[in-house]
């Protein structure tokens, strides 16, 4: 009897385990993958750039606060309390993206090709340089999303500081949903990039002989 209970008791772990496991392998992945989307040719049409097409910029190093160093979205629900997504995702490094994204909108927005981001090899040399530090680029509970960050205007070539700013930028999101939460982040990296080629335009109109 004793070895029949055994018997019985090794059987019920076994169903017990097999049915975890196909249940396990039967469970559907439920994660959506999300990207930052650069402005349109057509952001650059009334923009007078001819200073800064011929121009070398130089982007970043571009510093994240750690709290968004993360695949998953993350929401401020208050000012000292985050949600973070189970299911929705950034499909690069936020940081990355935000880098890339931003170095395709300054290309559009100064009409340049030459826009390169850090670390650029040794043969490269910018004219000039923005060093970027982010605070915040989040949605929060009140539906609208926010990017904060302090940034400089550099002269590559002597280090020297051409404009400190402080940029803080808010855009309403169109639904509660990270679809809208995404593409209103877009639309706030769009708003910052063209404070940005600002800078760089007055920069470089000073500079030209």
């Amino acid at each position: 009897m004793e070895r029949f209970l055994h018997s019985l008791a090794v059987l019920a772990l076994a169903c017990l385990m097999m049915t975890g496991c196909v249940s396990f392998l039967a469970r559907p992945d439920s994660s959506r993958f999300f990207t930052l989307t650069p402005l349109a040719e057509t952001d650059a049409a009334a923009r007078n750039s001819s200073a800064t097409q011929q121009l070398f910029l130089g982007i970043g190093p571009v510093k994240f606060p750690a709290y968004l160093d993360r695949d998953e979205l993350v929401t401020r629900i208050t000012q000292n309390r985050f949600e973070i997504s189970e299911t929705d995702r950034w499909i690069e490094p936020l940081e990355e993206n935000f880098t890339r994204v931003l170095a395709q909108n300054l290309s559009v927005l100064l009409r340049s090709d030459r826009i390169a981001w850090y670390p650029w090899q040794n043969s490269q040399r910018p004219s000039y340089q923005v060093e970027i530090e982010v605070l915040r680029f989040e949605p929060n509970a009140a539906q609208d999303v926010q990017l904060s960050a302090r940034w400089a205007v550099i002269d590559s070539s002597n280090k020297q500081l051409l404009s400190v700013k402080e940029s803080r930028v808010i855009r309403q999101t169109k639904a509660k949903s990270s679809e809208a939460s995404v593409a209103a982040l877009s639309e706030a990296l769009g708003d910052f990039s063209r404070e940005i080629a600002d800078a760089v335009q007055a920069v470089a109109g000073q500079r030209k002989p």
